[in-house]
């Protein structure tokens, strides 16, 4: 009997270890692109790809000319973080040129015309649309991203970057945290819910490196490594939020000053190459 429980108890770690630690499928590659104070961040994993944001809709070409120099016909999923412009200004480009599986959007609806191109375009192809907030997620090759938030009390402020997905993203051994708009509001309430779970290699900055995110006690948190920001020399990162990183001991990847910037992982090891203006 002894023994009958001995082996049981060794066969349930083993299925919890499966469970928690997800397979690698060589190399994932983030790109973040260099598109001014905007996001457009593409993803491959093998022969799958992703993209999180699609920029302003005057960004269509840089989506384009990326995604061609990878060979991508179809994408696996579309990510809207939240409904500015800056965000899904493209989306409905992608969504028409390149045929989504899923289209993941945060629950608050927007009455701008963005927005609508967006749903519009996913209805005339096909594309699953799927509301993401606190607790959701979703895999995509290897990788597998968990919904940080917002959660009910974020959606109930009404506010577009308060009500923006941040994802953790874990791949082997590493992890990297997409903010999208978030704000100081968003962090705090995120704080409030989760330790552990803040834990990344790599940080991508909320709001463009506004001085209304990324706060220090927030970054400390997190522990990561490296930090990328997406803007533009027309509006830069804020001083504090370039403190408040340097402070963290982070390695910073600017757009504005790095041009594209490209992250490979391995789940083990994570490298960054920086194309330049």
């Amino acid at each position: 009997m002894k023994k009958l429980i001995i082996i049981s108890a060794v066969i349930l770690l083993l299925l919890c270890s499966c469970t928690t630690h997800n397979t690698v499928d060589g190399e994932l590659t983030v790109y973040f692109a260099d598109v001014g104070k905007a996001d457009l961040i593409i993803l491959k994993c093998g022969d799958r790809y992703g993209l999180i944001d699609a920029g302003y809709k005057a960004n269509r070409d840089k989506a384009d000319e990326i995604l061609g120099e990878f060979g991508v016909k179809t994408l696996d999923f579309a990510l809207a973080t939240h409904n500015d412009k800056d965000h899904i200004g493209g989306m409905a480009h992608i969504i028409e040129k390149y045929s989504p599986e899923t289209l993941y959007i945060t629950p608050l609806k927007s009455s701008e015309k963005q927005y609508k191109n967006m749903l519009d375009a996913a209805a005339l192809k096909g594309t699953d649309v799927k509301e993401l907030k606190k607790g959701g997620g979703f895999s995509f090759g290897g990788a597998v991203f968990d919904v940080l938030s917002p959660d009910d009390s974020l959606l109930a402020l009404n506010n577009e970057n308060e009500s923006s997905i941040v994802l953790k993203m874990r791949y082997g051994d590493n992890s990297v945290l997409f903010m999208g708009d978030a704000q100081i509001k968003s962090e705090e309430v995120i704080i409030s819910y989760y330790k552990s779970e803040l834990l990344c290699d790599v940080i991508k900055i909320g709001h463009h490196g506004s001085s209304k995110a990324s706060s220090q006690v927030f970054l400390s948190k997190t522990k990561a490594r490296y930090a990328v920001i997406s803007t533009g020399d027309d509006e830069p990162a804020a001083d504090v939020t370039l403190k408040a990183v340097s402070e963290c001991g982070m390695k910073l990847y600017n757009t504005d000053t790095d041009g594209d910037i490209i992250m490979t992982t391995d789940g083990k090891n994570i490298t960054f190459t920086a194309k330049g203006k």
